[in-house]
C-alpha cells in the first residue's frame, strides 16, 4: 500500500484538553457513557487521547470496512484482548492468525443451526428446575434476577458441553468464572501480561487460572473415557473434529481454551441479555402484555421448542430490542496493522481503534428516538433502509460470535417458560445501573419481586 500524504486529509477531531486528564475523565464516568458523548459532540470518527490514542469509530460503514471488506488489515492484538487472554488462552477470542482461522474451520459445523437446535431440551429443563426454585419462594421473598439469569445459563452451557458429568465440579466453576470476568477489567490485570513479575496479584491470579484449567482438563479426561456414541454434547463433537489437510484433532490445551473460552462467553452473555430484558419489559407493561398474549396464543403453557421460534415473532423482536439498548458485549477493539484512510481521515499504523455497539446502536441517523424501548423496530417490513451494520450485538464479519445462535435461541427459550409462569418486578427502591466489564453487567444487581401468573 502506497504512502498517505497527511496534508490530503481532514483534521481528526479530538476533544481538547490534555491527554492524562481525558483519561481521568473517562475513567470517572461510564466508559460506554463516555464514548457516547464523544461521538455527539465530535461526530462518527473521533480521536480520544486519553492515556494512549483511541479512534472511536461510530460509521456503520467504517465498521463495515474494519471487521469485514478488509479485516485481515486488522488484529485484535490489544491490550484489553491481551488481558482477557490470560484467562480464556487461545480460544476463538482472543487468538489470531492462521490458528484462528483454523480453529474456526473445524468449530463451525458444531454451532450450526440443525445442531444447537437439538439443544432445546437441555435449555428447557435447566429454566424449569429454577421455576420450580421461584414457585416455592414466598410472595414477599427477594429475587437477584441477575444471579439467577447467571445461575441458569451456565446451567446450561455447562450440560450442552459435558452432559451430567459437571455437576459435582459446578459450583467451584462459578465461583471461579465471576472472579476472572471482573479480572480484566482491575488495574492489577495488567500485571498479568507480565506473569514473571513477583507480586501478589499475579500469584493469586495463576491460583486461580491453573485451578481453572485443571478442572477443565479433568472433565475432558473423564469424558474422553465415558464417551457414548450418540450423547451428542459439544465436547464430544469437539473431541471428534478433525483438520481436512491433517486428519488432527485439537491438541489438549487448545480443547481446554475453547472450553474455558465457551464457559465464560456462552454463560455471561446470554445471562446479561435475559437480565436487561426482564429489566426493560418491568418499565414497559404494555410491551409485556403483548409479549405474553403471544406466548400464550402460540405455547398454551408449554415450553417452547426450537420449531416453535418461528412462530414467535414478537418475542425476537423484544430480544432484539432489549440487545439494542444493552448489548451484552458493549465494545470491541482492534489495532491497525497498516496506515489507512478511513472517512476522509488518516488512521495511523498501529492504531487503536475502538467500536461500541453502546454507541452504534444508539446512532440517531438510523435508530430515530434511540433511547426509546420500541421492539418493533425490528418488525417484519420494518427498518429495510437502516444499514446493516449499525446493529451488531454479536460483533460482525469472519470474526462473529460463533455461538451466536445458540445464545438467541437460550435466551427466547428461557423468557417463553418464565414469562408464561410469571411476573418479575426489580424493586421500585434499588438502583439499576449499567457497569462496563467485560459484559454489560448491572453494578448492584437486580434485587426483584417474583410472582406467580393467575391461571
Amino acid at each position: 500500500m502506497s504512502a498517505i500524504n497527511p496534508t490530503e486529509f481532514s483534521h481528526l477531531p479530538d476533544p481538547p484538553g490534555p491527554p492524562l486528564l481525558e483519561g481521568f475523565k473517562l475513567l470517572g464516568k461510564s466508559p460506554p457513557d463516555a464514548l457516547l458523548e464523544l461521538a455527539k459532540r465530535y461526530g462518527d470518527v473521533v480521536r480520544w487521547r486519553g492515556f494512549w490514542p483511541i479512534y472511536c469509530i461510530n460509521n456503520p460503514e467504517h465498521v463495515r470496512l474494519i471487521l469485514t471488506q478488509s479485516y485481515p488489515r486488522f488484529t485484535k492484538h490489544t491490550i484489553d484482548y491481551r488481558v482477557v487472554g490470560r484467562t480464556l488462552g487461545n480460544g476463538l477470542v482472543t487468538n489470531e492468525g492462521p490458528d484462528w482461522a483454523k480453529q474456526r474451520r473445524l468449530m463451525q459445523p458444531v454451532f450450526a443451526n440443525r445442531a444447537i437446535d437439538k439443544f432445546d431440551t437441555v435449555i428447557n429443563d435447566m429454566t424449569a428446575e429454577l421455576a420450580t426454585q421461584w414457585a416455592n419462594k414466598a410472595a414477599d421473598e427477594v429475587v437477584w434476577i441477575d444471579r439467577d439469569m447467571s445461575r441458569v445459563t451456565f446451567q446450561v452451557v455447562s450440560r450442552t458441553l459435558f452432559g451430567a458429568d459437571i455437576d459435582d465440579a459446578a459450583d467451584e466453576m462459578v465461583d471461579i468464572l465471576h472472579i476472572v470476568n471482573q479480572h480484566p477489567l482491575k488495574l492489577s490485570a495488567l500485571l498479568t501480561l507480565w506473569p514473571w513479575l513477583p507480586v501478589p496479584s499475579n500469584r493469586r491470579f495463576k491460583r486461580i487460572k491453573d485451578r481453572l484449567d485443571g478442572i477443565v482438563d479433568n472433565l475432558v479426561a473423564r469424558h474422553q473415557a465415558s464417551y457414548a456414541e450418540g450423547r451428542g454434547d459439544i465436547v464430544d463433537r469437539l473431541l471428534a473434529v478433525r483438520d481436512p489437510d491433517t486428519g488432527e484433532g485439537m491438541s489438549r490445551e487448545q480443547m481446554r481454551d475453547e472450553i474455558i473460552t465457551l464457559m465464560l462467553a456462552g454463560h455471561e452473555t446470554s445471562a446479561t441479555a435475559l437480565t436487561w430484558t426482564y429489566f426493560l419489559l418491568a418499565q414497559h407493561p404494555e410491551i409485556e402484555a403483548r409479549l405474553i398474549a403471544e406466548l400464550d396464543g402460540v405455547l398454551g403453557g408449554r415450553p417452547a421448542q426450537s420449531a416453535d421460534l418461528a412462530r414467535l415473532p414478537y418475542l425476537k423482536q423484544v430480544v432484539q430490542e432489549s440487545m439494542r439498548l444493552y448489548p451484552p458485549v458493549w465494545g470491541i477493539a482492534r489495532r491497525a496493522n497498516e496506515e489507512f484512510e478511513l472517512g476522509g481521515y488518516r488512521i495511523p499504523k498501529h492504531a487503536y481503534l475502538s467500536i461500541s455497539m453502546w454507541v452504534l446502536h444508539r446512532h440517531p441517523d438510523y435508530w430515530p428516538d434511540p433511547e426509546r424501548f420500541d421492539p418493533d423496530r425490528f418488525a417484519p417490513g420494518h427498518g429495510t433502509e437502516r444499514h446493516s451494520y449499525c446493529y451488531i450485538p454479536f460483533s460482525a464479519g469472519p470474526r462473529a460470535c460463533i455461538g451466536a445462535g445458540m445464545a438467541t435461541l437460550e435466551i427466547q427459550l428461557v423468557l417463553a417458560l418464565l414469562l408464561q409462569r410469571f411476573r418479575v418486578r426489580p424493586l421500585a427502591s434499588h438502583t439499576v445501573v449499567p457497569q462496563a466489564v467485560v459484559t454489560l453487567k448491572t453494578r448492584y444487581g437486580m434485587p426483584a419481586h417474583v410472582t406467580p401468573r393467575a391461571g
